[in-house]
């Protein structure tokens, strides 16, 4: 089974490294494959790429970085064909998820999911991995648009810090439930099974209340 991992957000930051080792050591054979599409093409998306694959590095991964998507589609096909660990980071959600249907890479990253790679999605990354997704607007409470069906029954709100009240009655207007990330931790969702991983523990909100997502195996400090 997938090992799915829903991150809040300042990604690829020291404090970040023990949950991210521990999903490494989960992971399947194959390299991390970097997905920076929520990145604005060109020098945005060459700077998040290169930090993210320094940082992998760092952990002693193999890292592949494909040429942005939007530009060559052949090498991120082939790149993510190859993964036991996909890698989204974070930017604007509404970007990611217009690039991931235009490209096909949605389609690549799921079908290597079922496949049996880890996904790991920071911030956006983690919104677009559910089959419904919050999407920011400049002014007042986000919108809700699909997003890419990795995890399904819960809407991602990153950077939780026990507020974005308006974010989180958009999220449970539109899923079951709301999963709080804070940033620098994660939830890591199987199935029903919650467990949060990081510096800090997750919140699942439905319309009944909210608690705190216990931590199991790379525990929250």
């Amino acid at each position: 089974m997938a090992v799915v991992c829903l991150q809040g957000g300042n990604e690829l930051t020291a404090a970040c490294r023990p949950m991210d080792q521990g999903l490494l050591a989960t992971a399947p054979a194959g390299p991390v494959v970097v997905v920076a599409l929520a990145s604005e093409p060109g020098r945005d998306y060459a700077r998040t790429s290169a930090n993210a694959e320094l940082y992998f590095r760092d952990l002693g991964a193999d890292v592949v970085v494909p040429a942005d998507p939007r530009r060559d589609q052949a090498d991120a096909h082939a790149a993510i064909g190859a993964a036991g660990l996909i890698f989204v980071t974070g930017g604007s959600p509404r970007r990611l998820r217009d690039a991931l249907v235009a490209t096909g890479v949605g389609e690549w990253i799921l079908a290597q999911v079922n496949e049996g790679a880890s996904y790991v999605g920071s911030s956006a990354g983690a919104m677009v991995a559910c089959a419904t997704t919050l999407l920011p607007k400049w002014r007042g409470n986000p919108d809700c648009g699909p997003g890419l069906g990795v995890v399904d029954g819960y809407v991602v709100v990153p950077h939780y810090d026990g507020k974005r009240g308006g974010w989180v009655k958009a999220g449970l207007a539109a899923a079951p439930a709301v999963l709080g990330v804070p940033e620098c931790s994660g939830v890591i969702v199987a199935g029903d099974a919650l467990t949060s991983v990081g510096v800090a523990a997750s919140t699942v909100i439905t319309a009944a209340g909210a608690e705190m997502v216990a931590g199991v195996g790379f525990e929250p400090t």
